[in-house]
């Protein structure tokens, strides 16, 4: 007899257990001061792109849940996003398995137009509506000086998450004997 974790649906359970381990140790290291260089006045997101890639990996309803844990996760270490990035990154994960189910195939060239994507849209409307709509007087400035090197950072870290996660998944799915 099989043990649970033999069966399609322990490793399954396994598989969604250690991306989910992945969507912490992320939020944990981009949310720790330090943790990851600056270079001037841009920081990484890497959870926008780690959601992206599940995703396209996870399809649609997976890609909605790890969204919702990375976003909460996000929400958490932020001071006054209330539900932000929870928002956010649920639609970036579920859209990003939709486009990954019926338009875009699994490799790296939609993976960065996926995160590329996320990372624009999510920058652009904590610009909106964090920094534009309170009526800052440089916002115009932030956008330019802050919002668009963060851009270009958080999507160099498409290539490390599409790899690592695509490698785990190779490396938990046995394949198939025929006998």
């Amino acid at each position: 007899m099989k043990s649970f974790f033999e069966s399609e649906r322990g490793r399954l359970f396994s598989e969604r257990a250690l991306l989910a381990l992945l969507v912490l140790l992320t939020a944990i290291f981009q949310n720790t001061r330090g943790a990851l260089p600056v270079f001037g006045n841009a920081r990484a997101m890497p959870l926008v792109v780690l959601v992206a890639v599940l995703g396209l990996f996870e399809r649609s309803l997976a890609g909605l849940f790890f969204g919702a844990l990375a976003g909460a996760l996000w929400d958490m270490a932020s001071a006054d996003t209330d539900g932000f990035f929870t928002l956010l990154l649920c639609v970036f994960g579920f859209l990003s398995g939709i486009l990954s189910s019926f338009v875009l195939r699994n490799n790296i060239f939609s993976a960065l137009l996926l995160s590329g994507a996320s990372a624009a849209l999510c920058l652009l409307f904590h610009w909106l509506g964090f920094v534009y709509v309170k009526g800052y007087d440089p916002s115009a400035a932030l956008l330019l000086g802050n919002y668009l090197p963060s851009f270009i950072y958080t999507v160099l870290f498409t290539f490390i998450y599409y790899y690592l996660v695509r490698g785990l998944r190779n490396a938990l799915r046995k394949p198939k004997r025929f006998v």
